[in-house]
């Protein structure tokens, strides 16, 4: 009985202590904070999209004052519910500033498009407003997401061994357990955690194991909900891809590290109870401030998974083939067809498909004499899953055989893991034409006609003419009509003329004959076409993009421009070109660097240019280049 006194004694104890704690600490926040300058207010949604199964959070926050009234408006298809309010305060240099937040908790009722409208909020300043937010109520989402040429099995799911202890447990897909070594074999990864715990990542699931590598992963998963023998789960979705780099036998497995809160179970007093049961500390409010978690560290991993890396064949391995698996196909097209001596060709190849995208190398030309060509410059472009998109090349040809008609096929090797067999893809040969080379045939056609005259006419000139000896006609003493006497045809003036018109031809044909050689075998003239070539493409490249008012597409090939400008001067790779190189090698304010870095920054922030700053940037830009011409 004595112990029973003693507990309930030390609890009204206690209770005694911590409301006098409580008024104290207001008591000493009331005398010493001071009146604020000003009264603010701000709301904030914690997301711009939510499924119609879920809620978001809006936060009202006024900061100035120790108390408001959120007046909160009726919206068709929305509903708020408040969960409760706190108050932070700080000292800066001695003045105390206080801040109240009300968290209330939006739930959609239908799918659609929403405004909060501009919530008044009653302060001891009079009323201030908020700022009106939109946001989205989605379809919810699918309870699954299904690798490609697989059927949902959602319906069907079933806990396996071992995870229905498990709190959390990690699952992974595979498309194929057997594959060659370089090829992209798709993957999915879903880690699953009991609905209600919180967890929080600490790392991205990593593999474990030898023989494989796994493509990086997106911060961001997709986040779903899956009900496994009536139990529910928010799951985390990656769907990425590995690849076998080591042939033979390998097991692997995936893991993730995180911090579940688990909450503690509270402490019974000797009659069973809870300790915070009684009428004052028996509110939902008080059972969760005074509620307390505890952080436990987990690594949650998959079953080790067996998978085999095989070799590819030797046997009936093309040349030229650089490690490129999977299915692909190859389209090639050259620009302009009709072209000056010595000035360059684009040609461009585009191989599209799915596969080890970064093993696909430039196709080979089938036929390379005649033709100077320069390094080429890639591009890849992701379209759809992992290991799936096109990678574009573009290289610059000159002909340096005048007498060219087309260019010449290119070719394409790769191993179809599918059909297990090597294939090669061949494109077409390209007509096209240099100007000045089609006048020089006419012109020596015109030679080879004169002197095939002019042979015909000796020939003619060097025979004898035989005098019949018998069968003489007798003399006449009346005379016929005079003839007029022959007049050999080297002597009749219009023939002069003409042969003296296609000695100028054949020399005018001679001359340009050499010119075209010249400009063939001039590197330093081929590099000022391609040059000249490629900044008429980009900039028109640029015009389009102001014109779309599109500043990402504007900024790349602004970007293009000067690596391929300065790839052809510095003779180096225009794709390898970087930042640091341009610091290094350009004088210190170039306009090139200033446009350059703002290209580097808008693909690492997504920073977007008013239409004035591209125009801006597109006249420096023109400046530089055709300076450096």
């Amino acid at each position: 009985m004595k112990d029973m006194r003693r507990y309930f004694q030390e609890k009204r104890d206690r209770r005694i202590g911590l409301v006098a704690l409580c008024s104290l600490v207001l008591f000493f926040l009331a005398g010493v904070m001071p009146v604020q300058a000003g009264v603010e207010v701000s709301a904030s949604l914690n997301a711009t999209s939510i499924p119609i199964d879920r809620a978001a959070a809006l936060s009202i926050t006024v900061t100035g004052t120790r108390s408001f009234e959120p007046q909160m408006p009726e919206v068709d298809g929305l509903q708020f519910h408040q969960r409760g309010q706190s108050t932070q305060i700080e000292m800066v240099n001695g003045a105390f500033s206080a801040s109240v937040t009300s968290v209330y908790l939006v739930q959609g009722l239908r799918e659609g498009k929403f405004t909060i409208p501009a919530i008044p909020v009653k302060t001891q300043d009079g009323i201030l407003t908020t700022q009106p937010i939109a946001f989205e109520v989605t379809a919810e989402p699918s309870a699954a997401v299904v690798l490609p040429g697989q059927a949902s099995s959602s319906a069907k799911t079933r806990l396996r061994s071992g995870e229905a202890e498990k709190v959390a447990f990690m699952r992974v897909t595979l498309a194929k357990e057997k594959s060659y070594s370089g090829e992209i074999v798709p993957v999915q990864i879903k880690a699953y955690f009991r609905e209600g715990i919180k967890a929080n990542l600490n790392t991205l699931p990593q593999l474990v194991g030898e023989g494989y590598v796994l493509q990086q992963l997106a911060p961001e998963p997709v986040q779903t909900r899956e009900t496994i023998n009536n139990t529910t789960y928010a799951v985390l979705t990656w769907d990425s891809a590995l690849s076998g780099i080591k042939e033979g036998q390998h097991t692997i497995s995936l893991e993730l590290e995180a911090t579940l809160l688990l909450r503690e179970q509270r402490r019974r007093d000797p009659l069973g109870r809870s300790m915070l049961s009684d009428p004052f500390f028996g509110d939902s409010f008080f059972d969760d401030f005074f509620g307390s978690y505890r952080e436990k560290e987990v690594k949650v991993a998959s079953p080790e998974l067996d998978l085999e890396v095989l070799a590819l064949p030797q046997k009936g391995q093309p040349e030229g083939f650089h490690g490129a698996i999977g299915e692909f196909r190859l389209s090639v097209n050259g620009d302009p067809l009709e072209v000056e001596p010595g000035e360059p060709i684009t040609l461009t190849m585009a191989i599209s498909g799915k596969g080890n995208f970064d093993r696909v190398q430039v196709p080979e030309l089938s036929q390379e004499d005649g033709w100077k060509a320069y390094t080429p410059s890639s591009e890849f472009l992701e379209d759809g899953g992992p290991g799936q998109g096109k990678k574009v090349f573009e290289q610059a040809l000159v002909a340096r055989d005048s007498h060219l008609r087309e260019i010449p096929a290119v070719t394409f090797s790769y191993f179809d893991p599918t059909d297990a067999a090597y294939k090669v893809l061949k494109s077409s040969p390209i007509p096209f034409q240099i100007k000045g080379a089609a006048v020089e045939e006419k012109k020596n056609e015109s030679v080879a006609k004169v002197e095939q005259v002019e042979e015909k006419v000796q020939a003619e000139m060097s025979g004898s003419v035989e005098m019949p000896m018998s069968n003489l006609a007798p003399l006449k003493l009346q005379s016929d009509e005079m003839t007029q006497a022959m007049v050999p045809l080297f002597s009749q003036r219009w023939f002069q003329v003409f042969v003296a018109l296609l000695i100028v031809l054949l020399f005018a044909g001679t001359v340009l004959r050499q010119r075209t050689v010249h400009n063939a075998n001039n590197p330093r003239l081929q590099r000022h076409h391609a040059m000249k070539h490629l900044l008429t493409l980009r900039l028109k490249e640029i015009d389009q993009a102001l014109a779309a008012d599109d500043t990402r597409g504007f900024l790349v090939s602004c970007r293009r421009a000067i690596q391929e400008q300065l790839g052809l001067l510095w003779e180096s790779e225009a794709g390898a070109i970087t930042l640091a190189d341009l610091r290094q090698r350009l004088p210190e304010g170039s306009e090139l660097i200033t446009i350059f870095s703002a290209a580097d920054e808008s693909a690492y922030s997504g920073q977007e240019l008013n239409s004035q700053q591209m125009q801006d940037f597109a006249d420096r830009l023109r400046k530089e280049l055709e300076g450096i011409l």
